[in-house]
């Protein structure tokens, strides 16, 4: 059985720390790494005697890079696959392992997971036996019946009324609940597994086959009944919704952070800046050759609203994270990094870097004590958790370079422990 590397001291030499907070990149200096902590920059990082030494000549030293909208499972095969009955747990997990090796060689040091069976992958990345990213874990998500996360077959019927549960329940992929009592138990249930924050749907999906993009899910009653048992547990519920209505619900029940938005009008996006709710957005990929032609309808007036959202939540000050939600298509994974230059329109590259960095970490803080990791991160200084990248070159300079990892990160560091060294 292969055992979880053993974080040593490691000093940067001669290395240029990006401060992603004030976008700026600070003078030639040296950064030790002890344990799983940086320990020292500066005049007093001195190396113990049998440290690593890595010599950045003059490198980039920037924070791991984090997507705070992933879904392991959900995105690390195709739906045909998902459906096929010969694809059992096993096999979706080694699909899912895989995936995040990759994602951690693309220097994505830190996800949240919004969906899904991801609780033994996150298990076996925590031990050492498997290389990924850290992962904040929502579970299995929960939806109303005909909800975002009712994934049934045709054939599959009520779970409430038969009494089998649908093979997605049973991977652990979705709740079904309906009610104010099934709620809390689908939220507890998460909780008990280990889930960070409780992902709940809110309002029509693309992805889906019973719900319209403009329906709301969840009464009021049904999505307080989520939040109130997140809070007892010290953490928060996000929901999937687009429209001003599905949101607004969503604000009223407690909800503090909004996945995707591309529908939401400005007096919606004002109300969000005001209650210092998060807005956790995508800009999404075109269609692809392997979305159903329903997808590609219900999708239309999403990619649309791509180009307002970003803008309008940036003139109001809401508070703004940033994700992929690659759904079904694992061949699109390797263009997680490319997905970051997109938001060029919007913002600069200081404020990109920051996004994708310092304040991607402040939205995985928002779980508090149900935290998997102590410390900070989306940062480079004394203290926080060693999750570095060093860049061949300045990205605040040239923002390309992120785009393409394996030329241009030389080495990327998750927890004190280094997974790739290709000066």
């Amino acid at each position: 059985m292969a055992q979880k590397p053993a974080p040593s001291e490691t000093i940067f030499r001669n290395v240029r720390v990006l401060d992603a907070l004030k976008g700026e990149l600070g003078a030639a200096t040296d950064v030790v790494v002890r344990g799983n902590r940086i320990a020292a920059i500066g005049p007093s990082a001195k190396a113990a005697p049998g440290a690593k030494v890595i010599d950045g000549k003059g490198r980039t030293l920037m924070p791991g890079l984090i997507d705070v909208h992933v879904h392991f499972g959900f995105g690390s095969l195709l739906l045909t696959q998902l459906y096929d009955p010969d694809t059992t747990p096993e096999k979706l997990g080694a699909a899912m392992a895989k995936s995040a090796g990759q994602m951690l060689l693309r220097g994505f040091t830190a996800a949240r997971d919004m969906g899904g069976p991801i609780f033994p992958l996150k298990r076996a990345i925590d031990a050492g036996k498997t290389p990924g990213p850290r992962i904040w874990p929502s579970g299995a998500v929960i939806s109303q019946t005909s909800g975002h996360g009712d994934f049934r077959a045709p054939n599959e019927r009520s779970r409430r009324f038969f009494g089998k549960p649908s093979r997605a329940e049973e991977y652990g992929a979705t709740f079904i609940a309906d009610g104010r009592d099934e709620v809390l138990t689908a939220t507890r249930e998460n909780l008990r597994m280990g889930a960070s924050q409780i992902k709940l749907m809110a309002g029509g999906g693309t992805s889906s086959d019973y719900d319209p993009i403009d329906v709301t899910q969840y009464t009021l009653d049904e999505m307080k009944a989520a939040v109130e048992a997140a809070d007892d547990w010290n953490t928060y519920v996000a929901v999937h919704a687009y429209t001003p209505r599905a949101v607004r619900r969503a604000i009223e029940a407690g909800v503090k952070c909004i996945e995707h938005g591309q529908l939401l009008d400005e007096p919606t996006i004002e109300l969000m800046a005001q209650r210092g709710v998060w807005l956790s957005a995508q800009n999404l990929i075109p269609d692809s050759p392997n979305m159903t032609p329903e997808r590609r309808r219900k999708r239309a007036g999403i990619l649309e609203g791509n180009a307002r959202i970003w803008p309008m939540a940036k003139k109001h000050g809401v508070k703004l994270a940033w994700g992929t939600d690659i759904l079904f298509e694992p061949d699109l994974n390797s263009q997680q990094n490319n997905l970051i230059l997109a938001l060029r329109q919007w913002f600069t590259p200081a404020e990109i870097l920051k996004l994708v960095t310092y304040d991607n970490a402040q939205l995985l803080a928002l779980s508090g004590p149900r935290s998997p990791y102590e410390g900070k991160l989306g940062i480079v200084e004394e203290g926080a958790l060693a999750d570095l990248i060093l860049v061949n070159g300045d990205p605040l300079a040239n923002l390309d370079l992120i785009a393409s990892p394996a030329k241009n990160f030389s080495v990327i560091m998750k927890d004190g422990v280094v997974y790739k060294d290709a000066r």
